[in-house]
């Protein structure tokens, strides 16, 4: 039996979309109002704020019924009104700091190159092929950068009615602390850092969000694990190393004999019966084998001797389920070549595999 939903449910769930785009447009109508009746360059500016303000009521009405027909599509529905809304009051906030500073034409033009650079994050944040990793650290910048402004225009604001402005100390061509062009710049710069995180999980890919997952889990787990006190007592962990090899979590924890701490390392391929592993935290990577002697496992790092190393519970229980999510060397490359994974310096490359297509980390 299918289940139909009434059109009265229907017309409410469509309506509680277009008072949410309305609501949570307040900062278009919050900087509609001076662009349309305070600050003034000339009528065609204003004619522009006024069809700006018009246009989102009209778009919110048009996006509600768009996301309503699309709330299936899991990939846009979330996104969808991140993207009008910020759009939106990235062009009112932008338009009322341009026309304020009118009469500052120091502080217009910097206002402007800062703009320019925050359209170049937001593109930035789009492009695929730069890693997710690196994306995500720009935009931690650009997290850091906006604290630091607001920190430092409100500072300058408190000491200008003190009779201390620090813009025009530090800037010769400026002329009084440019407040509330100020607070427009940290709204905009909000909303390009908002803009940025969601363009960023817009396009992540799955295998690199399921590894960023692992990444943040595998790292907790490693702050919190230590050898027991068990083991410390016995004086094992002078003898064995210890391997949590979990390769559907993406990364495994690792200690080597002797040491207190564990550290991530990543798994690469399987050939024959060596698992190879890269020691990343160190510097450069290392490789690492994991094999079998005797119902002994060992672990070696690259330029050192053997160690005997313990598994954890699961991998000692679930040998065979190991092949599930291992790959050999070839599968390795090809998908480090397809989704522009990098591949550690140390990987020797078969000569029917066009090695300028990799990308290399230490």
């Amino acid at each position: 039996m299918v289940y139909v939903k009434p059109p009265r449910e229907e017309r409410e769930s469509y309506r509680s979309l277009v008072a949410g785009y309305l609501f949570a447009g307040m900062l278009v109508y919050f900087y509609s109002i001076p662009n349309i009746f305070f600050v003034y360059i000339d009528d065609m500016w204003r004619l522009f704020a006024i069809l700006l303000l018009g246009s989102y009521l009209v778009v919110a009405i048009i996006a509600s019924y768009v996301q309503y027909r699309l709330s299936k599509y899991k990939p846009i529905g979330p996104h969808f009104p991140d993207f009008i809304i910020s759009l939106w009051s990235m062009a009112a906030i932008n338009l009322y700091g341009f026309q304020a500073l009118a009469e500052q034409p120091f502080f217009q033009e910097a206002y402007v190159n800062l703009l320019w650079i925050q359209v170049f994050l937001i593109l930035f944040a789009w492009i695929k092929w730069i890693s997710v990793t690196t994306r995500k650290q720009v935009a931690k910048g650009v997290t850091i950068t906006l604290v630091t402004f607001s920190l430092f225009h409100l500072i300058s604001c408190i000491s200008a009615y003190e009779g201390a402005d620090i813009y025009a100390f530090l800037f010769e061509e400026a002329t009084h602390t440019p407040v509330w062009p100020g607070i427009a710049l940290f709204f905009s710069g909000l909303m390009t850092r908002f803009m940025m995180a969601t363009s960023i999980d817009l396009v992540i890919t799955p295998e690199e969000r399921a590894l960023l997952i692992a990444e943040e889990k595998a790292r907790e787990e490693a702050l919190k694990r230590k050898p027991s006190e068990e083991m410390l007592s016995s004086g094992r962990y002078l003898e064995y190393g210890e391997l949590d090899y979990e390769g559907e979590e993406g990364l495994t924890n690792y200690r080597e004999k002797g040491s207190t701490t564990f550290e991530d390392v990543e798994f690469l391929y399987r050939e024959n019966d060596f698992r190879y592993f890269s020691r990343m935290d160190l510097n450069p990577a290392k490789e690492l084998m994991l094999y079998q002697e005797n119902g002994q496992w060992y672990c070696q790092t690259a330029g050192q001797e053997p160690e005997k190393v313990l598994l954890s519970e699961w991998a000692n229980d679930n040998e065979k389920e190991w092949r599930r999510f291992e790959i050999n060397k070839r599968e390795y490359l090809e998908q480090a070549i397809e989704y522009r994974r990098l591949v550690p310096r140390f990987v020797e490359i078969p000569s029917d595999i066009d090695a300028s297509k990799i990308d290399w980390y230490d």
